[in-house]
């Protein structure tokens, strides 16, 4: 049976809309930097189809420039990445497309669609080639820029359905990493999520190379570990499993994947039960011998926490960051050290910055329309 898609977790119309982190960082040895960082954040309305908004951030001034960003370029369920000196705005469900901006100016450099219904999920780019994970269909397409083609990869046929449900990929060096949920008609998993290498030389799968992951539902998308962090290199990918009838979380962790010309998957960071929900975002802070993971936490709906991980000593740092009356659904660690939220709660939404535990912005700072995407903010 063809399973019918449309957001990126159907059955979990109840819980924040999800998505996670990946972006390229200004430096993987030290997030410290002596230029001033930008945080970048797009937000739709998802509901409607109405179009979105990109805006900006002063992290150390707090100033906000609302909607900055070229007409039609976001849409209503958008999800951000830097990539390189661009910023992609994947545009998931209703906008089936990729679009790439200029990251200092927001300029538009081209808009790449990804094909009716295919319900985009994350890009990578690598040249002229961008690949895109797909919710629907094979899983895997490869735009071309300056050419409306779109070629699809077929990856294993480990779904009965034939559709993988692919939710993100990173590129390391010329391999390319897919994470897929397999999931059956009613959105449930039928095992543990899977990750596919792809040899972007040949855009051929390299099947010797598949990983199982020891949970089900890659739910979130690829952070990569900053090198001089414990597991550097490394690759964070969430999962979470729900109760069908409650939503609640019922398992799932921080997997990690080790890129290597034989990768491996040797397990779970964190698990679900550590973090009191599952982590739809991560962001990693690393400079002078310090490595801190931030997490956005989903837990009893409607709540969402910013919970703290210290790598070296794999501990979390005690309770939430924020405050009760706040709902933190994505977060982007800055070269200089801020740490940007994305504050979801209704009616007084947008975004807070934060220097370790402690808040430093007296009120929430709105951006246009409520940020409710997971992978929607950027920091850079």
């Amino acid at each position: 049976m063809t399973k019918t898609l449309s957001l990126l977790v159907a059955p979990l119309a109840l819980l924040p809309a999800l998505a996670a982190c990946g972006d390229n960082p200004r430096s993987t040895a030290d997030a410290m930097s002596v230029s001033p960082s930008r945080a970048v954040v797009v937000a739709g309305d998802f509901a409607d189809g109405s179009p979105g908004v990109l805006s900006t951030l002063d992290p150390v001034s707090f100033a906000v420039a609302q909607a900055v960003g070229p007409a039609m370029a976001v849409g209503s369920d958008p999800v951000l990445r830097r990539l390189g000196a661009e910023l992609f705005v994947i545009n998931r469900a209703s906008g089936n497309n990729v679009t790439i901006l200029d990251e200092q100016t927001f300029a538009l450099k081209e808009q790449l669609g990804t094909g009716p219904g295919s319900n985009p999920q994350d890009a990578a780019a690598n040249g002229d080639k961008v690949y895109v994970a797909t919710l629907a269909g094979t899983g895997l397409s490869v735009l071309t820029r300056g050419s409306t083609a779109v070629t699809a990869i077929t990856l294993p046929d480990d779904d009965p359905d034939h559709e993988p449900n692919c939710n993100s990929v990173f590129l390391v060096g010329p391999a390319l990493y897919v994470s897929c949920g397999l999931l059956d008609e009613n959105f449930q998993p039928r095992g543990p999520g899977k990750v596919y290498v792809v040899d972007t030389a040949t855009n051929t799968v390299r099947p010797a190379l598949t990983l199982t992951l020891s949970t089900p539902n890659p739910i979130s998308l690829f952070e990569e570990v900053p090198l001089a962090a414990p597991h550097g290199g490394e690759l964070l990918l969430p999962t979470a499993t729900f109760d069908p009838t409650t939503f609640e979380v019922t398992g799932g962790c921080v997997e990690r994947i080790v890129p290597s010309t034989i990768p491996s998957a040797p397990g779970c960071l964190v698990t679900n039960t550590d973090l009191g929900g599952y982590a739809s975002r991560a962001s990693i802070q690393s400079s002078a011998g310090t490595a801190i993971t931030f997490f956005a936490v989903p837990t009893v709906f409607p709540s969402s926490e910013l919970r703290a991980y210290d790598m070296p000593t794999a501990a979390f740092w005690a309770g939430a960051l924020n405050a009760p009356t706040e709902t933190i659904g994505d977060v982007a660690v800055c070269p200089t050290g801020e740490i940007v939220v994305a504050d979801t709660t209704t009616n007084l939404n947008g975004l807070r910055v934060y220097n370790g535990a402690t808040e430093v912005t007296a009120a929430v700072l709105p951006i246009g329309k409520p940020p409710k995407s997971t992978h929607g903010l950027v920091c850079y």
